[in-house]
């Protein structure tokens, strides 16, 4: 596998997590605009945190650079992904009732 191939990969089982994890558990979801920015602030934070991680470990080896991604960057990229979800359900919960 070339490494646009793992990097989309993990791209799309990050999205397909989190659009999984918005239909499981739709109470989950923050009700509030604030809320939902405060989680995208989260999320580019720990997103910052796994490429930082993942710098690290891909300096130590190769192998702790694979563990790196599967314990730092798919939960990030999901919770980045997730939050996303959250702040346009309550943009097309606020424009249902435009026009």
């Amino acid at each position: 596998m070339t490494v646009t191939g793992l990097v989309v990969s993990i791209a799309v089982g990050a999205a397909v997590l989190a659009l999984w994890s918005f239909l499981r558990w739709p109470a989950a979801a923050p009700r509030t605009f604030a809320k939902a920015i405060l989680h995208g602030i989260l999320a580019l934070g720990t997103l910052q945190l796994a490429a930082t991680g993942l710098g690290v470990a891909a300096d130590t080896s190769e192998r702790a650079a694979g563990l790196a991604l599967i314990l730092f960057v798919v939960p990030a990229l999901t919770y980045a992904f997730l939050s996303a979800l959250w702040v346009l359900n309550l943009f097309a919960g606020t424009l249902k009732g435009v026009g």
